[in-house]
């Protein structure tokens, strides 16, 4: 069973049949993490045929919280996410692919997407991600590509211009062989969406995090509607449903909730998986708000 899980039953003893409602349908279940948590959790090939290890930040400033256009530098912890622990989880679970993939930008308002010259920060990015990606001394076997920026400021051109050229660069150079983006509600109109119609045939992957909606989603039902609205937005196929384990989200997404319409979406709606942020984040990330 996942931590996230384990949390959630601890205080909803009478609900494990959602838990394992709802991994019975998983085809691919992706954990956002900034340490080696991913090492606890209980994967089986009964529920899943992929998981993948998000890891947070790839982040593009300095130790001093200044801009440096494009040059990311890893945020989680470097100490516990190392080439052998993420071995050490391959190795325990050889029936289930295995992808790790880093995620660039951060949660909240710190640190937001703010090129200070569009080319500049697109050579930068690129050059910086493959140097991560491909450091032989710091080889974590990365996979993929994950945008998460939930505060950008910048104009959309310039968001689609960048963030569009760095997938596609990082794509066609054979750094990664899959990409994703990962939309809240307040950038999902002239941000994201026209960064997916960019560059759609680069994205493997839409993760929407529905712990960022404006207002509280309280009922399953609400949010089976959700996400058959981002239908119209990205194709099914590739639409996560994400969610938050943190309690800090909980008052915008229970638990409860997400887990009962998260069985409606994986088993009805044909969602190819779901994404959970699990960890103490707030209390314990190196770029916490």
């Amino acid at each position: 069973m996942t931590p996230w899980a384990g949390q959630f039953l601890a205080q909803h003893p009478n609900c494990n049949s959602i838990y394992w409602s709802l991994g019975t349908m998983l085809s691919i279940f992706r954990q956002y993490t900034f340490d080696d948590s991913f090492s606890q959790v209980f994967v089986s090939a009964k529920f899943l045929k992929e998981y993948q290890i998000a890891l947070t930040f790839a982040s593009d400033y300095d130790d001093e919280g200044a801009p440096t256009n494009g040059v990311f530098r890893p945020t989680w912890d470097l100490s516990k996410v190392t080439p052998e622990s993420i071995a050490r989880f391959k190795d325990k679970n050889p029936n289930v692919d295995i992808k790790v993939f880093i995620s660039i930008g951060n949660r909240g308002t710190q640190h937001p997407f703010k090129p200070l010259n569009n080319k500049t920060w697109i050579d930068n990015a690129t050059e910086s991600l493959t140097h991560l990606i491909k450091n032989e001394d710091y080889n974590l076997h990365v996979d993929g590509i994950d945008v998460l920026y939930e505060h950008i400021d910048a104009s959309p051109g310039d968001f689609i211009e960048c963030v569009g050229q760095l997938i596609r660069n990082l794509k066609e150079k054979g750094v990664v062989s899959e990409a994703s983006i990962s939309p809240s509600f307040a950038l999902n109109e002239e941000y994201y969406p026209l960064l997916y119609s960019a560059v759609s045939f680069f994205v493997d992957w839409v993760d929407y995090q529905f712990q960022s909606e404006l207002k509280p989603v309280f009922d399953p039902t609400t949010l089976v509607k959700r996400y058959n609205e981002l239908t119209k937005l990205y194709p099914r196929r590739k639409l996560f449903a994400g969610y938050s384990a943190e309690n800090e989200d909980w008052a915008t997404l229970s638990p409860i909730v997400f887990f009962l319409g998260g069985m409606d979406i994986l088993k009805k709606r044909k969602a190819p998986g779901v994404s959970i942020h699990y960890h103490n984040y707030y209390a314990d990330a190196p770029n916490k708000d």
